[in-house]
């Protein structure tokens, strides 16, 4: 199937690589400078998106999947309203796509927050899972990067200006010129408090550009949030890299990994930086975490595959590798998930 040529200007920001040409591997890769004439980059990996690669891919293949629809992403009624009281423990609600909303006592967290109907082009499939309008206007959110699938602008303007963000280096200014006060910005591996919360930016292997920032003008990450009493690992968007092992051993236990499960076809292309359903299963396993709540699919319709394919694939690689099926939550848009307490 050829590409609509909505689809080919909502995915043509893959079409300028930043290729980085990096040299000889560090030897803690994780750690190693990520910036260079002001632009960032994967130390550990070149990244392969190319000119040509983009344009076979938009312009020259066709999809094996054939078109896409009707889908079949289930969403359940929920106004949100507790969020505005205090959670006994904590629970988890999937608003659509990366937006998790998180109810930890009396705090409440969002995980990059997208309410609007279309991410620059594609449109909004199924409706968020709860209105905007039931985010506390003490909330903070985590953003991963620069996408128009994951950072809205008309969210971020619509959203209480008491929300504080926590976002990855280059895009504090953004927020600010649009009026958002409270942003903090960090590096990799750089923490910051925000009350009870240890919040912690990490790498992630992805790339970032926004028609008024640029390509990788801005970092890219995954965020480990830390109540005291909970762990959430939030990947963000990334391919499977050495990272999750690494994250596994340092922040054990982990209670809730968000790992991305969608946008992978075709893999030819999107190997780098959108992981499939059996490497972010892999990428659980990897961090040892208790729960996997997949996200990343059932909201925009963004590659090959059909956007509710993803879980699908999920559950066959879970039974196919013998895991624990009761350990990896797929949620419908709007549900509410309780966060088991942890063992003694």
């Amino acid at each position: 199937m050829r590409r609509s040529p909505a689809a080919l200007l909502a995915l043509g920001v893959a079409l300028i690589a930043s290729g980085s040409a990096l040299g000889e591997t560090p030897a803690d890769p994780l750690r190693a400078p990520h910036q260079a004439g002001g632009r960032f980059f994967n130390p550990w990996a070149d990244d392969p998106r190319s000119i040509w690669g983009a344009i076979r891919w938009l312009l020259l293949s066709r999809n094996p999947y054939g078109r896409h629809g009707p889908f079949a992403v289930a969403r359940v009624d929920n106004d949100g309203a507790y969020l505005a009281g205090v959670e006994h423990s904590a629970t988890v609600t999937w608003v659509g796509h990366a937006t998790f909303a998180v109810h930890d006592g009396p705090d409440v967290f969002l995980t990059d927050p997208h309410f609007g109907g279309r991410a620059l082009i594609p449109a909004r499939k199924v409706p968020p899972g709860i209105p905007l309008s039931a985010v506390p206007a003490d909330a903070f959110a985590v953003v991963s990067h620069s996408h128009y699938d994951h950072l809205d602008r008309g969210t971020v303007e619509a959203l209480p200006e008491g929300v504080t963000w926590f976002v990855p280096l280059g895009l504090a200014d953004w927020f600010r010129a649009r009026g958002r006060k409270h942003v903090v910005e960090l590096d990799w591996w750089q923490s910051a408090r925000h009350g009870r919360f240890g919040i912690t930016c990490l790498p992630s292997q992805h790339w970032s550009r926004r028609i008024e920032l640029g390509e990788n003008e801005s970092l890219w990450c995954a965020w480990l949030i830390d109540s005291g009493d909970h762990r959430y690992f939030f990947a963000g968007d990334s391919g499977y890299f050495q990272g999750f092992a690494e994250y596994g051993r340092r922040f054990a236990p982990i209670d809730v990994a968000m790992l991305p499960i969608g946008g992978y076809e075709p893999r030819w292309f999107m190997r780098y930086h959108h992981m499939d359903p059996a490497e972010a299963y892999q990428a659980f396993l990897d961090l040892g975490a208790r729960t996997m709540l997949p996200m990343h699919w059932g909201t925009f319709d963004l590659t090959d595959e059909p956007i509710d394919l993803p879980p699908k694939v999920l559950a066959r690689v879970v039974a196919e590798r013998g895991g624990d099926p009761e350990r990896v939550r797929t949620l419908a848009i709007g549900e509410r998930w309780k966060v088991p307490e942890r063992l003694p």
